[in-house]
């Protein structure tokens, strides 16, 4: 969230120079272990950098305030967002997942408060929601830049693995493809309510299917690459696309074959 607290005046030289302190407020989930969170991180990184480069804000600093909540804790995020709008905030930052950023969003959208979003939003089933900007890259564009990536690396015949339906719509450029372009498309989805993947796995080893598109979050993409290294395929003859924007670099060289 931020908050405008000022304006604050000083005299140099017999000018009148006005300066105003910004606080910034996010609500954030705690993640497993109680680590700091990616999308956290990021926040304060802009924050310090903001404040660095002082001509992006002359004569203005940045502060922040972090708040942090279970995650799906929807009644949480809202209670917060209310003692933080009380103190006369002027936009409000988080949280990423759907269930507790709805609920910030329709208490935005009453009080006429912006509210910076950092999920993925399908628009038109969202549009009644006014009072947001959307940091999360518009789905048709990455389906499209995944689409690309799969006609340079020249790929004739692939598999797109989607974790709920929503990838479908993700996806959408990608799964109609095949409608306009030399390319054969098999559909998986995978296990509901379950992190193992390894029956579908075997599925597609026995498939001999070889080129494979995952549409997971990143801990489920981690949980995939650690199965597939159990069941021997990391290999040369295996390939894989994940759509996930954020992943730890350490589970890709944990799971390097």
């Amino acid at each position: 969230m931020m908050e405008r607290i000022g304006p604050i005046f000083e005299m140099l030289e017999g000018t009148s120079l006005v300066c105003w302190m910004a606080f910034h407020r996010g609500i954030f989930e705690l993640v497993e272990g109680g680590t700091v969170g990616a999308e956290e991180l990021a926040f304060k990184f802009a924050v310090n950098n903001i404040n660095r480069n002082r001509t992006l804000l002359p004569n203005t600093t940045l502060t922040y305030d972090i708040q942090r909540i279970n995650i799906y804790d929807s009644f949480e995020a809202s209670r917060k967002a209310c003692d933080q709008l009380s103190l006369g905030v002027v936009a409000i930052f988080g949280p990423s997942h759907s269930s507790s950023s709805n609920a910030v969003q329709s208490i935005c959208n009453a009080l006429e408060v912006p509210h910076i979003q950092i999920r993925w939003k399908h628009h038109p089933m969202d549009n009644r929601d006014s009072f947001y900007t959307n940091f999360y890259p518009n789905y048709s564009s990455l389906s499209h830049a995944i689409l690309d990536l799969v006609q340079f690396l020249k790929w004739r015949t692939a598999t797109v693995v989607y974790d709920d339906s929503t990838g479908l719509i993700r996806l959408q450029e990608l799964i109609t493809a095949p409608s306009r372009y030399n390319i054969r498309l098999k559909i998986r989805q995978l296990p509901i309510d379950s992190t193992d993947a390894r029956p579908l796995l075997k599925e597609m080893k026995r498939g001999r299917e070889f080129r494979i598109i995952f549409d997971c979050s990143y801990t489920m993409a981690a949980q995939i690459l650690k199965q597939a290294m159990s069941m021997g395929m990391m290999t040369e003859y295996y390939h894989y696309i994940f759509t996930t924007l954020v992943i730890n670099f350490s589970d890709l060289f944990e799971h390097k074959h």
